[in-house]
């Protein structure tokens, strides 16, 4: 019980600076039930705007409703989850609009056993030095907080354990693997190059221009 305390005072907290920060936001993956999931994103309204100015242009909208409608394309375009590599589909979109505003949708084709999850949100990628705080509450796991920035391409991998999710991190041995590779292949080319114009001008032949015969007469 306490514990439970100690996280809705947190989100409390959170609420409050998305509110008024628009480089702030939370990306919330709740297991309400059984294998039942909800998606929430909050953030200031504010960045939903810029956002969708951004996507859609200035004169997108022209009532709340279809900014709230385009405030879900948004999300839905620029947020992919995956669980066990495969993807999950975001339904029944609702928009609750405030000075912080929040955007829920129910998350179809989960898995019963999880193992891995992938979880991409670049919906404020767009907004100067974001961020977006990634919170995992899943029954009989322990809560967990992930950021999204950046740095990490607003992206990011887990491994399931048994309690709880870390980060899985084949991508980064992968990703310095490739980079490894690149700079090996790089190598190789720039020596190829090298060796073929010092072999070109060495092959050259210099021709010295003769001087003009002198006449003698």
């Amino acid at each position: 019980m306490f514990r439970w305390i100690i996280l809705f005072c947190l989100l409390l907290g959170y609420e409050a600076a998305y509110a008024h920060q628009p480089d702030l936001s939370s990306t919330m993956l709740v297991e309400q039930a059984d294998n039942e999931w909800v998606l929430q994103v909050r953030s200031a309204l504010t960045a939903f705007q810029y956002e969708v100015k951004y996507h859609f242009g200035d004169s997108a909208y022209a009532t709340p409703e279809e900014f709230q409608n385009l405030v879900l394309e948004l999300v839905k375009e620029n947020i992919l989850i995956k669980f066990n590599d495969a993807n999950i589909r975001l339904d029944s979109g609702m928009v609750r609009l405030g000075h912080e505003t929040n955007v829920v949708f129910k998350v179809s084709g989960t898995p019963k056993d999880i193992e891995t999850l992938f979880v991409k949100n670049g919906a404020f990628s767009h907004v100067s030095r974001n961020q977006s705080a990634l919170i995992l509450l899943k029954k009989g796991f322990q809560k967990e907080q992930f950021i999204l920035n950046f740095k990490n391409e607003h992206t990011v991998k887990l491994r399931a354990t048994t309690d709880k999710f870390v980060l899985d991190t084949s991508i980064k041995n992968e990703t310095q693997a490739y980079l490894l590779i690149f700079a090996l292949i790089s190598l190789a080319l720039a020596t190829a190059v090298f060796f073929f114009y010092k072999n070109k001008s060495n092959n050259e032949v210099v021709l010295i221009p003769s001087k003009p015969a002198v006449s003698t007469n």
